[in-house]
């Protein structure tokens, strides 16, 4: 429940007497106090709004960001020695897919309605689960569609290039999160248990890419909640 529904015992906060107040001179100590003491929190549940608004606004653009890094990645590991079979890059493929359109499903439900059917907590929380679940298809994508001996670069590439572009997209960092731990980790053991190229460097290398992602991640949405608290604390 959002804390504009609340219904309160005391006077109704009325915009137009504030700026008569101002206009006329009145100190901001004879304005309502108990309507002054609700506007922090409003301003605080309005940001967080606007975040997820944005998040899952931004969710049909890493659908499309995802096929494109797919269909690279399928072109590149065919044209290498030992490429996958056919039956390995289509179930890959309808992984991911799934993934895609149970993303692009609830954006409608809870962003691109003009009637919103789900609240947008819900829609956030779903949204993460999705990138869950997509990152760990993506992740499989190591073990199915990957040559038998996978250039390095090939296999960073793999791991770095849709968690870099969820990153940019998405900055949210549950969400950035949610895709690229499975997809990372997943990377990383195949090249461990398939003894490929450099497989050790390769692992720590993706491992690397991936905590580095998410650490800057982390902290631009650490920055952006400071510059939306510092409001917060002048109105105090």
């Amino acid at each position: 429940m959002a804390i504009t529904d609340i219904e309160s015992a005391g006077p109704a906060f009325d915009p137009a007497s504030i700026a008569k107040s101002f206009d006329d001179g009145v100190p901001l100590a004879a304005l309502p106090l108990a309507a002054l003491s609700r506007l922090p929190a409003l301003h605080g549940e309005a940001s967080r709004n606007m975040h997820l608004s944005q998040f899952l606004g931004r969710s049909p653009q890493v659908c499309i960001a995802l096929m494109l890094a797919g269909g690279i990645a399928l072109a590149w590991s065919a044209g290498g020695s030992g490429g996958a079979s056919l039956k390995a890059d289509f179930a890959w493929v309808s992984l991911v897919l799934i993934g895609i359109v149970g993303m692009t499903r609830n954006y409608i439900r809870g962003f691109a309605r003009s009637l919103r059917r789900v609240p947008l907590q819900e829609a956030a929380s779903d949204l993460r689960m999705l990138l869950l679940y997509t990152g760990a298809a993506w992740g499989a994508g190591a073990f199915l569609v990957m040559p038998g001996l996978p250039a390095p670069a090939l296999v960073f590439c793999f791991a770095a290039a849709p968690a870099l572009a969820a990153a940019l997209i998405l900055r949210d960092a549950k969400g950035v999160m949610a895709f690229i731990l499975p997809s990372s980790t997943a990377t990383a053991a195949a090249a461990m248990l398939g003894a490929w190229t450099l497989d050790a460097w390769v692992a720590a290398a993706v491992l690397a890419a991936a905590g580095a992602i998410t650490g800057f991640t982390m902290l631009h949405c650490a920055m952006r909640e400071r510059q939306e608290t510092l409001p917060q604390l002048a109105l105090r």
